[in-house]
């Protein structure tokens, strides 16, 4: 109907528009760095034949090292950010609105959820991004500061306690775009399910992340015809800024799947080798040159950090107000639903849903978002995601059963 087009229409819109934000402090960063502007008809994002993208995963995408001048230029002036040419403006619109035709009318993992991921990821890559936290929360505030300048010490924390994200446009852009994409054509059933209903897809991946593969193959496939060849220009110019977007991709969407325990527990293993002693990082970067500074790699802890943005914001909604949990917790709960009632799935949600939820908040959400707060880049929101994650739990656990109940009640009266 009428109200469902303009709605989805409006989230079309509003998907665009983030991503041109971000797209916009691309253009302004290689504007100042007066990079030169390459044809990227050649550089494909697509491998022929195609490979499994789990087969591309990275340890640690390469990141840019510290620069001085571009940390300077941006904690003082910001990005001077211009208009994207209107034809970009107009693939940019186009591909989002591929992209949202070619998610499925399921419960959960529909074209809402992604712009509900993609608001989340964007909320906290902007946190990432925001010079003012990391001035505001460092010993060196108070040190003379002429003319409304930053110092050098100001500007290599900045650098070091956002491990170069917060320099790093295309980057931001990169995990954005993933949240967007990253269930595209999703079929409302778990991997395991997935891969005996679709043998050929589950071949053509290893029968790993199957889903997620899928997702990142369309989503490059369809920015790779002629008609976003614009819109491409404008996010990568040469093969390493192509490599590195493609990349980000591929490391960030193939995270989300939660489910493959082999690579879940490789991921824990990397965390704690980065991260076993993030309270006395800062002396790596203090009171070294810039030559010193622009030999230390941040390229393993951001890696880490962009697949916790995407990992956080794909479950949202249980880090956020308790109604909103609610409303995807029931959306979840019908699309399993569905799923089992026509035959395409094995889990009956109406078993154990209750505990299902609480076993989820202990095992897999607070630990996330402790590692929100711990790593220290996303200052509040580490705490607001913590806080809201203990409260839903805490409420889940008095209203929960009650919750479950009605959830199987009205699936019973409407034969949803």
């Amino acid at each position: 109907n009428d109200s469902t087009e303009e709605e989805l229409e409006r989230l079309i819109t509003w998907n665009a528009s983030v991503l041109e934000t971000h797209l916009q402090k691309i253009l302004s960063q290689r504007k100042e760095s007066k990079r030169t502007r390459r044809n990227s008809k050649t550089l494909s994002l697509v491998s022929t034949p195609p490979i499994p993208y789990i087969d591309e995963l990275s340890e640690a995408v390469a990141m840019p090292s510290f620069n001085r001048d571009a940390v300077n230029r941006i904690m003082n002036q910001g990005y001077k950010m211009t208009p994207l040419p209107e034809k970009v403006r107009t693939e940019l619109h186009n591909y989002v609105t591929r992209i949202a035709a070619l998610y499925r009318g399921v419960n959960f993992h529909n074209f809402e959820h992604a712009s509900h991921v993609t608001m989340s990821a964007n909320k906290l890559m902007n946190k990432v991004c925001s010079p003012m936290l990391f001035n505001g929360n460092k010993k060196n505030e108070k040190k003379e500061n002429k003319g409304g300048n930053t110092t050098k010490a100001q500007e290599a924390d900045f650098f070091f306690s956002t491990y170069g994200i917060g320099l790093d446009p295309l980057a931001q852009f990169a995990i954005v775009f993933a949240a967007l994409i990253h269930d595209v054509d999703h079929t409302g059933i778990p991997n395991f399910e997935l891969i005996k209903e679709n043998a050929d897809l589950g071949s053509q991946y290893k029968n790993r992340t199957v889903a997620e593969q899928n997702s990142i193959h369309i989503a490059l496939s369809i920015l790779m015809e002629p008609k976003f060849e614009n819109l491409r220009l404008c996010i990568y110019t040469d093969e390493e800024s192509k490599q590195r977007f493609r990349q980000l991709l591929i490391n960030v969407v193939v995270a989300t799947d939660i489910a493959d325990r082999d690579r879940m527990g490789k991921e824990k293993a990397r965390w704690e080798r980065a991260f076993a002693d993030v309270s006395s990082s800062e002396e790596l970067w203090q009171n070294k040159s810039d030559e010193e500074l622009a030999q230390i790699d941040v390229s393993l802890k951001a890696t880490l950090v962009l697949e916790q943005i995407m990992l956080a914001s794909d479950v949202a909604h249980t880090m956020q107000h308790w109604l909103t949990f609610v409303k995807w917790n029931e959306k979840l709960f019908r699309e399993l639903w569905a799923a089992y009632s026509s035959g395409r799935g094995t889990i009956d949600p109406r078993i154990n849903w209750y505990q299902g939820q609480i076993s989820f908040y202990d095992g897999y959400i607070i630990p996330l978002a402790k590692k929100l707060k711990e790593c220290g880049v996303f200052g509040s929101a580490g705490e607001e995601y913590l806080s809201f994650a203990l409260k839903n739990r805490e409420e889940w656990t008095e209203k929960g059963e009650e919750i479950s109940a009605q959830f199987i009640q009205s699936i019973t009266m409407s034969g949803a």
